[in-house]
């Protein structure tokens, strides 16, 4: 994943964004950067519950680092796939769950744009990866 944006990236073009017009371009943008899962990985055990759009996570592992591929039915929620996927990829499980993720999303300016639903969908996300074996 190498055109996958950097934690630095996506902070960058998140918070230049000054109204919830300019965050949605922006996360849709980002969105295009998170390859699609394909029909036979979108499965009920990859699937993230409590969320509004349908989210799907899978967890690898190589030399005791997790890469994470995820995808969503919704253009709004790949981005913050992408947000979420960007501060986490790479690292092992143990420098995961040591990470604020609740703060450093909140550094990207999103709270204007996720409604409650959607921001316990994201609380959901951030819980499976922290807490996530790996995938089946």
């Amino acid at each position: 994943m190498t055109d996958f944006p950097t934690p630095h990236t996506v902070k960058q073009q998140l918070q230049a964004c000054r109204s919830k017009e300019e965050t949605f371009k922006a996360l849709v943008t980002l969105s295009k950067a998170l390859p699609r899962l394909s029909g036979e990985e979108k499965t009920e055990d990859n699937k993230i519950k409590g969320c509004e759009s349908a989210v799907w996570l899978i967890v690898e592992e190589d030399a005791g680092r997790r890469y994470f591929r995820a995808d969503s039915d919704a253009k709004l929620m790949r981005g913050v796939l992408v947000a979420v996927i960007s501060l986490v990829t790479g690292k092992t499980q143990q420098a995961i769950q040591e990470k604020d993720l609740k703060t450093e999303l909140a550094e990207l300016n999103l709270s204007s744009y996720l409604t409650s639903s959607r921001s316990n969908g994201v609380l959901a996300i951030l819980k499976q990866i922290q807490d996530n074996p790996l995938s089946r």
